[in-house]
């Protein structure tokens, strides 16, 4: 799903000076000293849903994986755009849980970006608890900031997101939906994710193409999140329909739960499944507590072989030393951060976000120390900061890959 936007008539659009509540509900803002400009908070129409692919021959699937494991140098993403403002601006990100890698470095990308506008990033954090994301985003809205940027789940903050849109606050979600773009549903502004139907297709594409099309399979969830679900589906679906595979269940179990949880439902399995059988999942934050679990119960780690999602640090280190995870999809770390500081900029410009979804990438033993793999997460070498930068603010460098 690679988009190129074209170019856009947009000059420097500003921070709010001023806030007059009669504008406030409909997300609009008045003049600083670059003009005229408007916040939009509403989001624009819903782009079209990504498609599951439930059929994939072994040949087809060892292509996708040959595809996807290469070098990402080229860069797809937005070449023109709205400039930022030099007004002061407060964005603050809502972190579902600072204990989760993933979170960290996507409020890590918000942080630099922010840092390179001279914008003032304020992170809260939600705990991990439904209490704990709600009372932060309630704290975000109180403080009247230019934008909200979360990583938890919009469907259980519909009151309080629908209070910032009211006030004229975009909120922009990072995996805080199931697909990347605006959500009108949702009252986010844009979603920013990879393509869960490519992130699902290429782990059901490493287990068909290196089990030859005779895996048995079973697929670990939370099934709280809507991404979990959708994600869950398109790893599965070609499996289902794979003649000489075996898809085994679904196993759903919450994030908070997987301490307690996972050591008996391992045992659960091998005493019904056996010891060699392949895994597949929604996030990879389930497979230190599946490694340990298996290491508990004797299995050798080349018996079961587990491909993973998000790339964590602790994905890179299990397929590097080869320890059950055999592969992971990762989702981009501080790329995330930078897209959504530019939805804020394309927000209070009054655009439309950017169609931009980074491609697809797989990690596995091969390439586990390219594409910022050396430094444990997936940190595409397209520079895209510099190619961000240009647009902000107007510059004009060179931005090909290594310069």
């Amino acid at each position: 799903m690679r988009h190129i936007e074209a170019p856009n008539s947009y000059g420097l659009s500003a921070r709010r000076a001023l806030r007059c509540a009669s504008l406030a509900a409909i997300g609009l803002t008045l003049l600083t000293s670059a003009g005229a400009a408007e916040t939009r908070a509403k989001p624009f129409e819903a782009w079209p849903e990504p498609q599951v692919r439930a059929n994939m021959s072994v040949d087809e699937a060892k292509k996708i994986v040959e595809e996807r494991s290469r070098e990402q140098t080229e860069w797809f993403g937005p070449t023109s755009g709205p400039k930022a403002t030099d007004e002061p601006v407060k964005v603050i990100y809502v972190s579902a849980d600072q204990s989760y890698v993933s979170f960290v470095n996507w409020g890590r990308g918000v942080q630099d970006a922010g840092e390179l506008l001279g914008w003032d990033v304020e992170v809260l954090n939600g705990k991990g608890t439904v209490t704990g994301v709600l009372q932060a985003m309630q704290q975000a809205v109180a403080s009247n900031p230019t934008a909200i940027i979360t990583s938890a789940d919009a469907g259980a903050l519909q009151d309080p997101i629908g209070q910032a849109v009211d006030k004229g606050i975009p909120v922009i979600g990072i995996h805080a939906a199931a697909f990347p773009g605006p959500n009108p549903e949702a009252n986010l502004f844009t979603n920013i994710t990879s393509n869960p139907a490519e992130i699902g297709e290429t782990q059901a594409a490493y287990v068909l193409a290196k089990s030859d099309g005779q895996a048995k399979v079973l697929h670990f969830l939370d099934n709280s999140f809507a991404i979990a679900r959708f994600k869950a589906k398109a790893a599965t679906d070609p499996i289902k329909n794979c003649e000489g595979c075996t898809f085994v269940d679904m196993v759903n179990i919450p994030i908070a739960d997987q301490t307690r949880r996972i050591p008996s439902v391992i045992s659960g399995i091998l005493a019904n499944q056996g010891n060699e059988w392949w895994g597949t999942t929604c996030c990879d934050n389930f497979y230190p507590y599946v490694a340990s679990a298996l290491r508990a119960s004797g299995v050798a780690p080349d018996k079961v072989k587990l491909v993973g999602s998000d790339g964590p640090p602790s994905a890179y280190d299990m397929i590097r030393k080869g320890e059950y995870e055999v592969a992971t999809v990762p989702e981009p770390s501080t790329l995330f951060g930078f897209q959504a500081i530019d939805a804020v900029v394309r927000a209070m410009a009054g655009e439309e976000p950017s169609k931009f979804v980074q491609p697809t990438y797989l990690v596995t033993k091969e390439n586990a120390d390219a594409e910022g793999g050396d430094k444990n997460e997936f940190i595409p070498s397209n520079n895209f900061a510099c190619h961000y930068e240009n647009i902000w603010r107007g510059t004009d460098k060179d931005c090909s890959s290594g310069s």
